[in-house]
């Protein structure tokens, strides 16, 4: 039992047993081939991620270059999954 999923995907790829990781935890490995998914049809449905900052006059420029970032880095993750 561990409380980090880095540790937790690394025990698993030494072959110690089965964990749940979350999508963009698990993707490196994944794409390797060290981890593999097993119980597909148990996996839980993915979650919707929603971005909450104020309105576009009062955002300031770090805020916008971290949510565009954001973006890509998700959508990224999400359509680099087998």
């Amino acid at each position: 039992s561990c409380d980090q999923a880095i540790v937790a995907a690394d025990a698993c790829t030494a072959g110690l047993g089965f964990t749940l990781l979350l999508s963009y935890q698990a993707a490196p490995k994944i794409a390797t081939g060290e981890l593999q998914i097993v119980l597909e049809d148990y996996e839980p449905k993915p979650l919707p991620v929603s971005l909450v900052y104020p309105g576009a006059r009062l955002m300031s420029s770090r805020v916008r270059v971290m949510l565009d970032w954001m973006k890509t880095a998700l959508r990224t993750r999400v359509q680099g999954l087998p």
